[in-house]
């Protein structure tokens, strides 16, 4: 199995306003490397906004052709899919659920023992995946 990196894009000061919360993610492929990339709704509304912003940190060519669709020039880099996550830290919980509509249904085999593996602070967190 593929490492797996979670990320966690948060607001400017890097810590989230309260336990809970709320938006979207991807699950994405680079170099061998699984990224479940997690971004509260009130940092990107879109996935591709996450794609994005993902891209610009990775220094991964891309452009945006219009204000609603993001070209990666990478062939190394693959979109799994995407979803909608709520994670509540003072309950330990993580939820993922939906999909993108750009992007499709993320992967949901084998992703619950895949975050457990992350190493990150949600690795011990109960998972439910609908």
């Amino acid at each position: 199995m593929a490492q797996t990196v979670i990320i966690l894009y948060l607001a400017t000061d890097g810590a989230p306003d309260s336990a809970e919360c709320r938006g979207k993610f991807l699950q994405l492929a680079l170099d061998g490397t699984h990224y479940l990339v997690f971004a509260p709704a009130e940092l990107h509304r879109f996935h591709n906004q996450i794609l994005a912003h993902f891209a610009v940190d990775r220094n991964i060519a891309h452009r945006w052709v219009d204000d609603q669709e993001l070209k990666i020039q990478s062939a190394q880099l693959t979109v799994i899919g995407g979803g909608k996550f709520r994670v509540d830290t003072a309950r330990e919980s993580l939820e993922l659920w939906d999909n993108s509509q750009a992007y499709g249904r993320f992967d949901a085999r084998g992703l619950e023992d895949a975050i457990a593996s992350a190493g990150h602070s949600w690795s011990g967190f109960d998972i439910r995946i609908t």
